[in-house]
């Protein structure tokens, strides 16, 4: 484990809180009650079984030394983003992997990649919510690198969910906004001079997802795939029609920490 990657995660487990907190009142009867939902996180260690990634961090799941642990966690994932994305991980799997296998083992693997870390907050043992993301170094973000020349230090989020029963509440704008946003991203840009924010993919008709960034000001980014210019097309009349092109599978989204 690098010393920044360390340093990363302490960051992590200071600016996610130990729980999260919302309160429901009763219509019927004007009764509050109080959810508190618990945090566990969870970071897959790169290198091999021999490697110094094999340290106990307190409040911080290894997954190479905890994998029993650690596949529930996962599979509790999955099974999240299953309820929101499955149809659209099914129809677009293979454009998106390049291969025939079932989109669940694509996202498994994907999901064990070295150096991401898991935020999840759980209801008496059920998945309630999580984020997953990584520090890494990305292309097309700065403006005007549309053709990715230029690599750039970022934080890019792979996944935001918040089970059914749990939303309403502001959570995934309190883990995004400001956990992700104004919390780690903010004090990771103190410490690392060249680092440019947050950055994520998001399907292009999850319009739910897109209002919600776009709202914390994410913008899409320079080298994001875009839909290409309306044409038109002779029609066997003589006339012309117009083409719109459809929009990409995705989008690339990001947010400049100055």
């Amino acid at each position: 484990m690098t010393p920044m990657f360390h340093q990363f995660l302490k960051i992590c487990m200071q600016d996610f809180p130990e729980t999260l907190e919302y309160t429901n009142t009763d219509g019927n009867n004007g009764t509050a009650t109080t959810t508190v939902l618990k945090r566990e996180m969870l970071f897959i260690p790169e290198g091999d079984s021999n490697s110094q990634d094999n340290i106990e961090i307190p409040t911080c799941v290894n997954y190479r030394l905890h994998k029993s642990r650690g596949n529930h966690i996962l599979d509790s994932c999955v099974q999240l983003i299953d309820e929101h994305l499955g149809a659209k991980y099914r129809r677009a799997s293979r454009t998106m992997y390049g291969n025939r296998k079932p989109w669940k083992a694509n996202k498994l693997a994907e999901m064990k990649s070295p150096n991401l870390v898991y935020v999840s907050y759980w209801d008496n043992g059920a998945l309630a919510a999580f984020a997953s993301f990584m520090l890494t170094e990305e292309t097309g973000l700065v403006e005007g690198d549309a053709a990715h020349e230029v690599s750039v230090p970022v934080i890019y989020l792979y996944e935001v969910h918040v089970a059914c029963v749990h939303r309403g509440h502001g959570i995934g704008r309190r883990l995004l906004e400001r956990a992700l946003c104004e919390g780690v991203a903010r004090h990771v840009r103190c410490l690392y001079e060249e680092f440019f924010g947050v950055a994520l993919t998001v399907f292009s008709d999850n319009t739910r997802a897109r209002r919600l960034y776009e709202a914390l000001g994410f913008y899409r980014a320079p080298g994001s795939p875009a839909a290409g210019a309306p044409t038109t097309r002779p029609t066997r009349h003589g006339g012309e029609r117009v083409v719109v092109p459809r929009d990409p599978l995705y989008y690339v989204y990001c947010l400049h920490m100055p």
